[in-house]
């Protein structure tokens, strides 16, 4: 891969689990929707970032009918050969620099409410994330105020919901924000304990993953729109079954990462390029004052 110039784009799509085995969006064959670029990277003060794409859809597609350019990095922008948590501090310098306002990312979670089962669609109105990012993008500690409220924003979590609902299967239900499911979080990449999935359900989580709360966070600190697009692949009970039993059920993510795919493609078209939300009031520079005269 050779470093390129990051492209100046509005919107982006975070690629995760959801969307393993399969190349993401060209499996697809949505009408209207053109791979520009591939197989680049960027340069950030902490690395490379690899496994870009830039992403064309066409304006049939889009609300304002202009065409919309969508930044896609796979699966978090997670290196192949080493377990490194920093990557997705390097994925939201880089959406920084492009100048996104709308995040949407990809996922699969575990539930830790009886009521959430396999193969259901997730969308989480609220994260549990006790330690925050431990690679924060801010520039300085009394630079921002970034608040805890609204962290997934409500207008594109409909749109993602509408979108799911036109494609999820039969007998799986879609949780949209009215459910105000809490994602918990956890770094992996070890799956959860059972010990832990009962700490983070009685402390109110309803799901669990490894991505979704730093990368609302990290959202929240570039000013933009945060969404995840997630379906469940554990169980709540599944966490406590003998320990030569698998945990994961990989038959999900072989039957719902073509409709997961599909959800966040539609979306990441529908979202309203004006935006109206409050998500962007929500990082606010500090007084100067408190970093200048000390």
């Amino acid at each position: 891969m050779t470093l390129q110039a990051i492209p100046k784009v509005e919107f982006a799509i975070v690629c995760g689990s959801a969307n393993w085995g399969l190349s993401f969006p060209e499996d697809l064959d949505e009408p209207g929707v053109t791979v520009l670029e591939r197989d680049m990277a960027f340069s950030t003060p902490w690395g490379e970032t690899k496994e870009w794409k830039l992403v064309e859809i066409d304006g049939a597609a889009t609300p304002d009918r202009a065409a919309r350019q969508v930044l896609v990095v796979w699966s978090h922008g997670w290196l192949l050969d080493e377990i490194d948590h920093g990557s997705q501090r390097r994925v939201f310098w880089a959406l920084r620099e492009a100048g996104v306002r709308t995040v949407l990312c990809c996922s699969t979670a575990g539930a830790l409410a009886r009521g959430i089962f396999k193969g259901d669609f997730v969308i989480a109105a609220d994260v549990l994330e006790l330690t925050q990012s431990q690679h924060s993008l801010l520039p300085g500690r009394v630079a921002f105020d970034c608040s805890g409220k609204q962290l997934v924003c409500p207008v594109c979590s409909d749109v993602v919901e509408a979108a799911a609902k036109e494609v999820w299967p039969a007998g799986n239900r879609v949780y949209g924000r009215r459910a105000n499911l809490v994602a918990g979080h956890a770094w992996g990449p070890r799956l959860t304990s059972p010990a832990e999935a009962r700490a983070y359900r009685a402390l109110g989580a309803d799901i669990i993953n490894h991505s979704l709360a730093p990368e609302a966070t990290l959202a929240r600190e570039i000013g933009a729109c945060f969404v995840n697009c997630s379906f469940i692949t554990v169980a709540y009970d599944d966490y406590f079954v003998s320990a030569d039993e698998k945990i994961i059920a990989d038959d999900a993510i072989e039957k719902l990462r073509v409709p997961a795919s599909r959800t966040a493609i539609r979306s990441i078209a529908r979202f309203d390029a004006e935006r109206r939300c409050l998500c962007a009031g929500l990082r606010t520079p500090q007084d100067r004052i408190h970093r200048e005269r000390r």
